[in-house]
């Protein structure tokens, strides 16, 4: 062959070496690219406040989660003892338990709860009224309405009532808080005998002695953007507040509903 056409003859691409490795490197970058989760699906993992309860969409903890990972309203925090904390009413209540399946929680008052009344020595602090946002949290089916009575003479109380007494009054240990269901027979007679605050609250229907159906708390439901169909995908769920739309986070990008099996 002529040395001359040998000079101008193509070669293959692996003889030239350096254009190899440029391309070697610019598939490998943009494959890390590619692979790379988007942002929004990283931060938004379920997380916890110490004890094993699952904490994720519709809720979210302040502070140690971004909001668009939860629901509006739905943001809590965490107690020193682990127990997630929804405030409602101005009145902190433990999250007991989250149903994230039929959309509800079981939650208690904190001023009732077991760790509380162990520092008190069993007395109770004075609450509000329960309240719920009506557009995000509504009492569940099968939940029976309390009333508190502070500032209460024990030894006036007959017999029947000694059992609704369900601790000292921490503004006066020397009174004490009864608890009464508000179609109780004595509710009338209490009220005229107790000289402290009332309050309205709601416990669980069948559950038991007033003392521990106080403590155990009650079942509330939710309302908030369903969340299976973008899980079911493999998603993390959240929601948009600038835009108001429920967002599905997902490993390439934000969707609308679901992630792409593609």
């Amino acid at each position: 062959m002529n040395p001359i056409s040998l000079l101008f003859t193509p070669k293959p691409l692996y003889y030239y070496p350096l254009i190899h490795s440029y391309i070697f490197f610019f598939y490998l970058f943009a494959t890390n690219i590619s692979c790379s989760p988007d942002p929004n699906f990283d931060t938004c993992q379920p997380q916890t406040c110490g004890n094993n309860q699952t904490i994720t969409y519709p809720f979210y903890i302040h502070g140690r989660q971004e909001p668009f990972c939860g629901y509006p309203g739905f943001d809590i925090s965490c107690a020193p003892n682990g127990f997630p904390i929804l405030n409602l009413s101005n009145t902190h209540y433990i999250i007991d338990q989250i149903f994230y399946q039929n959309q509800s929680l079981r939650v208690s008052n904190a001023v009732f709860s077991i760790s509380n009344t162990s520092t008190t020595k069993g007395c109770v602090s004075p609450t509000q009224n329960l309240t719920l946002p009506s557009t995000v949290f509504r009492v569940a089916p099968n939940q029976r309405e309390l009333t508190l009575f502070y500032g209460c003479d024990s030894l006036s109380l007959p017999r029947e009532l000694q059992d609704h007494i369900i601790g000292c009054s921490a503004e006066k240990e020397t009174s004490s808080v009864v608890a009464l269901y508000k179609d109780a027979e004595n509710v009338s007679f209490v009220a005229k005998n107790c000289k402290g605050e009332v309050v309205d609250s709601l416990v669980e229907d069948g559950v038991g002695r007033v003392q521990e159906a106080v403590r155990k708390g009650f079942l509330l439901s939710w309302t908030a953007s369903d969340c299976s169909e973008c899980s079911n995908t493999g998603g993390k769920c959240g929601f948009d507040s600038s835009i108001y739309k429920f967002r599905c986070y997902c490993t390439d990008r934000v969707h609308a509903a679901k992630c792409d099996p593609g």
